[in-house]
């Protein structure tokens, strides 16, 4: 039963990766210069910190099915990821680029030290 639990997290896990890979992808596009219209970019932002949450819990329930400790190192960014939305949420006219810039640039480790990491950790699982 746990084994068959761990293979369903694994799964799940790898899932969430790949499409977190997919947003960050447009966020980074967007932040290098790319033109998106902001209501997409705020609903990109929210999926992905949506989804950053979730791969956490995975994370986390993956090492508690193996008899592990672990804790996740990226709060900061799910913290400043939150402020980010709730800021931008508030005002429909503010350009998003400059709170994106540092929620993902402000996080100790930073957006791309996480997906770096999410990266390594989803080819593990193969």
């Amino acid at each position: 039963m746990q084994n068959e639990k761990g293979t369903q997290v694994k799964t799940a896990l790898t899932a969430e990766i790949e499409a977190l890979q997919k947003h960050y992808s447009i966020i980074r596009d967007y932040l290098s210069g790319k033109e998106y219209d902001t209501v997409e970019v705020f609903a990109t932002l929210e999926v992905f910190k949506d989804s950053l949450n979730r791969i956490s819990s995975h994370i986390l329930t993956l090492y508690m099915l193996q008899g592990q400790k672990t804790k996740i190192t990226w709060l900061s960014l799910l913290e400043n990821l939150e402020n980010a939305v709730t800021t931008l949420r508030g005002s429909a006219r503010l350009n998003p680029r400059p709170a994106i810039e540092l929620a993902f640039n402000m996080s100790q480790p930073n957006a791309d030290e996480v997906m770096a990491y999410l990266v390594k950790l989803k080819e593990s699982l193969k």
